[in-house]
């Protein structure tokens, strides 16, 4: 596909939600879960001390990021070369950060619920989100914010693809730089609807999952690669011609198979099927789940991750 010559085209700025996952064994003082119990105020002063004091080797986010989602992610900037693209990251645990910085493994999330979360409920998320827009991070000098961004280049597109709790943890900071962007339509969230960020959002639904492939977890990357492959010049990343194209695909796409409800189970026969599997190599929440799933009985995704990560914590202390 020919595309404009790139000395012609602003700049564009995409940031993706940082992974669970990492390809480094995370430390106990760098888990969330050890300052549990602390106010938000004190968790954030200790937290971040921690990660800037710590002496383990430091690796670039887009290396030490790892899972489905961010094999994906990581290539978005590559779907519209030669154009100049630049990969952020969306991280509760370091706020935004330019992909190749350099960070310690750690393990931090806006996804409530889990030992890991940064705060119980959608105020403490967006508290701690401010609070790392406000601390220097790992690379001083480099923007913090989505409006550190808007207010550097207020000519690039910007193009967020995120998950709806780091949508809601960051919706303030979003809109607040669309106003600072020449032309709102230069600002797009990628993801699952929320009210918070409805007049800038670009829906994804699982309609879409049979037509891209791949698991939920990765769907709003695989639709971000998808339109981003397809942008011939700027006027193919303004929000309205996203939202178009997703809309056709998601119109074309053929129909979802139906899965048949399974036996629900108690908090104790989850915890116990957890319990048999949880210190498999490789095993995880999503893999764990998907076997349950395939025997007839179900659990809801979020019930079982917290019950999945809480007994891994507990196996892992042995």
């Amino acid at each position: 596909m020919t595309k404009l010559d790139p000395a012609a085209q602003s700049p564009v700025h995409i940031i993706v939600t940082c992974s669970n996952r990492k390809s480094d064994v995370v430390p106990d003082r760098l888990r969330m879960a050890d300052l549990r119990g602390h106010t938000t105020g004190r968790r954030f002063t200790d937290w971040t001390q921690r990660l800037s004091t710590s002496t383990d080797p430091d690796r670039p986010a887009i290396d030490l990021y790892a899972g489905e989602h961010w094999q994906i992610a990581r290539t978005l900037p590559l779907q519209i070369a030669p154009r100049p693209a630049t990969l952020w990251v969306c991280s509760a645990g370091y706020g935004l950060i330019a992909a190749h910085t350099p960070i310690q493994p750690y393990a931090a999330t806006f996804a409530g619920g889990g030992l890991d979360s940064v705060g119980e409920d959608r105020t403490s998320a967006r508290e701690w989100w401010t609070r790392l827009t406000q601390w220097p991070g790992p690379a001083r000098g480099e923007p913090r914010s989505f409006v550190d961004l808007a207010r550097r280049d207020p000519n690039a597109t910007i193009i967020a693809v995120l998950s709806e709790a780091y949508q809601r943890a960051c919706a303030a900071d979003i809109m607040a730089a669309t106003q600072l962007l020449g032309d709102g339509e230069q600002m797009s969230v990628i993801g699952p609807a929320t009210t918070e960020l409805a007049d800038v959002i670009v829906p994804v639904t699982a309609r879409l999952q049979p037509l891209l492939g791949g698991s939920l977890l990765a769907l709003n990357a695989r639709v971000a690669a998808l339109l981003l492959s397809s942008a011939e010049d700027d006027q193919d990343l303004r929000r309205q011609r996203l939202r178009a194209r997703v809309e056709q695909s998601t119109v074309s796409a053929p129909a979802r198979a139906v899965r048949a409800a399974g036996q629900r189970m108690t908090d104790e026969e989850v915890r116990a099927f957890i319990g048999a599997h949880v210190e498999e190599p490789g095993v995880s929440a999503t893999s764990l789940l998907r076997r349950l799933r395939q025997s007839g009985r179900s659990c809801e995704q979020g019930r079982f991750g917290q019950m999945f990560a809480e007994i891994a914590a507990t196996a892992a202390g042995r």
